[in-house]
């Protein structure tokens, strides 16, 4: 038997309603679905909640992680240690099956080997019609490919490497770092050749701009830094991740809680030596506290006047922008703070933002 693993966050209804109908006419019912929803917004949340469990093989949970940044590897380790099946399949909420997909899984699945798939990817135009009547084989995709995070194993694989590498945040590389590892472990990765699978058109991540500021957090350059740490994970022939223990372990609402009542506050302007010096030195000397830092665009730094003592290089406050504010606390967190217990928000109008840890 096998349980399908999704990991989740803010996608329209419609697109989760549509890979499970798909998963409702398999021809083979021995399956189970995992659905992990990371930090939705609660209104959102309530009715993806509804949708999933309305159907009969689907159970839902809901990790309180609204304010913490998308972390695809720690929603699939928690989910993966919800399974109660030998085998994993480790889906994506934009994967449409084939009526065939469950039977194949049944078929093929091994205690020693991991199995990869082709995916089709279908157009904005298809996309839109996935919600009629059509059957599976009457979809044409644009193209196929092979490197698409879709992955059937045995969960004592998983287990043995411990599951996903948590250090991988917002896109990219946390799939082929995964089946790396799993090689390096001793696991035979074979590539199936059926196209029993068809991806739903999205935007890609890649076309986002993150650049520039935005109320969504966005980690300039963060696909590369991800292919840098798979990369020398592939180096060094890693099995365990390192400084990762036990896999599968999120902060709990009670713990997210504890964040709404900090035992420091410290507000900073976006001058330069201000936000270096506090990150790169004094937060490290923070102990046994529940600590909110607040930085906060200085209205000065946008003023005609600063700009004319930096034109005629006039002695001023350097500042740095709020864009380099945020890449340099996400890059704290992604390398030091990941597994604490911290919230990260920018307010609406881009020029605050509000950093709040327990350490």
């Amino acid at each position: 038997m096998v349980t399908i693993v999704y990991a989740y966050r803010n996608r329209e209804v419609s697109r989760i309603k549509s890979t499970l109908d798909s998963l409702l006419i398999q021809t083979n019912k021995n399956f189970k679905v995992v659905f992990v929803d990371y930090g939705s917004d609660i209104e959102l949340s309530s009715q993806i909640k509804k949708v999933v469990e309305s159907y009969s093989f689907a159970t839902y949970y809901y990790i309180h992680a609204q304010l913490v940044l998308w972390n695809k590897s720690k929603t699939l380790n928690y989910g993966i240690k919800k399974t109660t099946t030998p085998y994993v399949f480790i889906a994506d909420v934009d994967l449409i099956f084939s009526p065939d997909a469950i039977a194949l899984f049944q078929k093929i699945a091994q205690p020693e080997t991991a199995f990869l798939f082709n995916l089709g990817y279908l157009s904005k135009k298809t996309s839109n019609r996935l919600l009629n009547s059509q059957q599976f084989n009457e979809f044409k995709p644009k193209h196929f490919g092979n490197i698409n995070g879709m992955l059937l194993v045995h969960k004592e694989a998983l287990e043995k490497v411990n599951g996903y590498d948590t250090f991988f945040h917002f896109y990219g590389s946390e799939d082929v770092d995964l089946y790396q590892r799993l090689s390096n472990a001793g696991y035979e990765i074979i590539q199936r050749k059926e196209q029993f699978f068809y991806h739903n058109w999205h935007i890609i991540y890649n076309t986002y701009n993150d650049g520039k500021m935005s109320v969504i957090p966005r980690l300039y350059n963060v696909k590369r830094i991800n292919q840098q740490h798979y990369l020398r994970n592939k180096d060094k022939k890693v099995i365990i991740p390192d400084r990762q223990l036990n896999y599968g372990e999120v902060v709990s609402k009670e713990d997210q809680e504890v964040l709404l009542k900090p035992t420091e506050t410290i507000e900073l302007k976006n001058i330069h030596e201000q936000v270096h010096h506090f990150f790169k030195e004094e937060l490290q000397t923070k102990k046994e506290t529940v600590l909110r830092v607040l930085i906060k665009e200085d209205p000065f730094c946008r003023t005609f006047k600063y700009w004319v003592k930096k034109l005629l290089k006039k002695q001023s406050q350097p500042y740095i922008s709020m864009k380099a504010v945020n890449d340099l606390i996400l890059m704290k967190i992604i390398y030091i703070y990941r597994d604490v217990n911290y919230t990260y928000e920018i307010t609406k109008d881009l020029k605050t933002i509000i950093f709040t840890i327990k350490l």
